[in-house]
């Protein structure tokens, strides 16, 4: 009987507008993720369809992953909700800058507080690029335009308070 089967797969995730490389190997039950070049360590099982148990620094975290199609997810860990957007870096460089294109409104994923804007409407912005700052849980998040193109609305005022799914800006 030989060793088991080393898998490995490379993701792209988007996460309130952060794009992250997620670069996952597999040797059975045990797991090597390397999110952006931090290696971290785990080891999962399965119990049930979109269940997964962690076992993380000796502790076991439950993971619930849901999601219409595969390249949208929703991941839930104990009370908290993420909504990422899995890119398939193959698929992103066949079709280029075609991934997104028109006018795209800019979310939170979480609640939060506006703290500042970085752009003004009307300035154009380069993908990757912040166009505001917002806090949440005591940690400041850059939300950040997925596209080359312009500020063509921010719809949200610094010390304003802001829900998941809340328009903060459009970018076209």
């Amino acid at each position: 009987m030989g060793a088991p089967q080393l898998t490995a797969m490379r993701y792209l995730i988007d996460l309130d507008n952060e794009q992250y490389t997620v670069e996952l190997q597999s040797n059975g039950h045990h797991e090597l993720a390397t999110i952006d070049g931090r290696p971290v360590e785990f080891v999962v099982d399965q119990p049930e369809p979109g269940v997964y148990l962690l076992l993380l620094h000796h502790r076991v975290i439950e993971v619930r992953v849901t999601g219409e199609s595969p390249s949208s997810l929703t991941v839930t860990v104990g009370h908290r909700q993420f909504d990422l957007q899995v890119i398939d870096p193959r698929r992103r460089r066949q079709r280029g800058s075609a991934l997104v294109s028109g006018k795209v409104e800019l979310t939170t994923t979480i609640p939060g507080r506006v703290i500042q804007w970085l752009r003004q409407p009307g300035e154009l912005v380069k993908e990757g690029q912040g166009v505001l700052i917002i806090e949440a849980m005591k940690m400041q998040n850059e939300i950040r335009s997925p596209k080359d193109g312009k500020v063509v609305e921010l719809r949200v005022t610094p010390g304003q308070t802001v829900n998941p799914g809340e328009v903060l800006a459009i970018i076209e």
